[in-house]
């Protein structure tokens, strides 16, 4: 992972047993499941179906959970912005929303400032940027998740 001072990552399942592990030791994986049923157990008691997320942070290494994750990082070198857009936005589409947005900014240009696209008739030219215009403006917000995580 790109992250600062990231050490290590697991990924759990909706019942806790681990399905990936990478460089972090068997004692932190029973610690995670434990906080993951407590967290759940209270969030029940509160009214919530299930728990979203939490961090633990301690004076050496801290651990963030979300999403099925959780991530391992020193705590004097975790850069928690970065770590919160980790789990915050699919980052699949947003890239390609952003993409289908330049995209339909240059076919607008050529369309007209240019005459590459002049053997379209008026309409077809300004229809198809502006298609691709919505769905970029639609998966460009869409791309954050639906929980709002905060650290």
């Amino acid at each position: 992972m790109k992250i600062k001072g990231y050490l290590g990552h697991i990924k759990v399942n909706d019942k806790g047993e681990v399905i990936e592990k990478v460089s972090v030791d068997e004692k932190l994986a029973d610690i995670l499941k434990y906080n993951i049923e407590k967290g759940n157990q209270e969030a029940k008691e509160l009214g919530f179906s299930k728990m979203n997320g939490f961090a633990m942070m301690g004076s050496k290494k801290s651990l963030a959970f979300m999403k099925g994750e959780a991530i391992l990082v020193e705590t004097s070198k975790a850069d928690w912005q970065e770590l919160f857009v980790h789990y915050v936005y699919l980052k699949g589409w947003l890239a390609l929303g952003i993409v289908l947005l330049i995209l339909s900014i240059a076919l607008y240009y050529m369309a007209l400032a240019t005459a590459y696209l002049d053997y379209f008739a008026p309409l077809p030219r300004l229809f198809v940027p502006t298609l691709i215009l919505i769905i970029s403006l639609i998966m460009i917000p869409s791309s954050k998740t639906r929980f709002a995580y905060r650290l």
